[in-house]
């Protein structure tokens, strides 16, 4: 475990960003983003459209969509954009100092822009804060309960960079954590294995029973880390492909946080495979979290 993830978490978060393009799929992200509030928290709902001629009813738009979170309680500021939408999204957040962006991964709206495929993935790509991606709804979203973070890890430096974004989050909301590391020995073996040739039952069982275990060892030592910080903490081994096996693992309320790094595989993981799947076929939020530049820079001689 990473003397980072050892250490204390972040601070409060001040400034959330929601990215609006007048449809309600893009309004489920409003749900979470309320939910992430708490007291202090201010939220900046952004939409972003191709010329000054879109601006008033893109304002008024963002009004009415602000009007019942701020009877809520929320404090809640708006901000209209003209040009490309990620480009855009990445430039207010650096520009306001935002702690989290919390977008829809779909949605077109009358503004005729899209919050989906393309610029989700550049915003999660380039962005300095955290992520967070929620399946689009076709319609009007309701509450959103956060009651478990799940954070899937493979032992690495680099997945452990999630770890402070979720103790950070787990803390303010008073809500448990949930290690998790898949196991699949079938990775570990020569293509040629795994296409034509049977493997020895003994060597494969052998093989899965040494991963379990030091799977096991290893979420042992992060959860005992994260209880002497008195956080609530359980840990599971997964068997079987990552995306599948945390989807399996997911349940109503959950959110998955996972680090993100674009210049190894692991993005490509996160991306192409586990968040994809999450956004897809469950209802799990990702949080998708940047990775460190001392962290990226160890990965890449590893």
């Amino acid at each position: 475990m990473s003397e980072q993830t050892a250490g204390t978490e972040s601070a409060m978060m001040t400034r959330i960003l929601v990215p609006l393009d007048g449809s309600e799929e893009a309004k489920a992200a409003l749900p979470y983003a309320m939910a992430l509030a708490t007291p202090g928290t201010e939220i900046l709902l952004l939409t972003v459209v191709p010329g000054d001629d879109g601006a008033d009813a893109a304002r008024a738009a963002l009004e009415q969509a602000a009007q019942p979170m701020r009877a809520a309680g929320h404090t809640v500021q708006t901000e209209v954009g003209v040009g490309d939408p990620a480009g855009r999204i990445l430039e207010s957040a650096a520009n306001t100092g935002v702690d989290t962006i919390v977008m829809a991964s779909r949605g077109r709206g009358a503004v005729g822009r899209l919050i989906h495929g393309s610029v989700a993935d550049r915003v999660a790509h380039e962005a300095r804060v955290p992520v967070m991606v929620i399946r689009a709804a076709a319609e009007a979203p309701g509450p959103a309960a956060i009651t478990r973070l799940v954070v899937p890890l493979d032992g690495s430096p680099l997945a452990e960079e999630s770890l402070p974004v979720a103790t950070a989050i787990a803390r303010r909301l008073e809500i448990p954590i949930f290690l998790v590391r898949a196991i699949n020995p079938v990775e570990l073996m020569p293509p040629a294995i795994g296409f034509g040739e049977a493997l020895p039952p003994a060597i494969y069982e052998e093989t899965e029973q040494q991963m379990e275990q030091d799977a096991r060892d290893y979420l042992d030592r992060v959860e005992k880390a994260l209880r002497e910080q008195g956080l609530p903490v359980t840990t599971q081994v997964l068997s079987g492909a990552a995306s599948t096996a945390i989807v399996d693992a997911t349940q109503p309320g959950d959110v998955v946080v996972l680090c993100s790094h674009e210049r190894t595989g692991v993005m490509r993981w996160l991306l192409g495979s586990v968040a994809e799947h999450l956004t897809r076929e469950d209802q799990s939020p990702v949080i998708l979290v940047p990775a460190s530049e001392s962290a990226q820079a160890a990965e890449s001689m590893a």
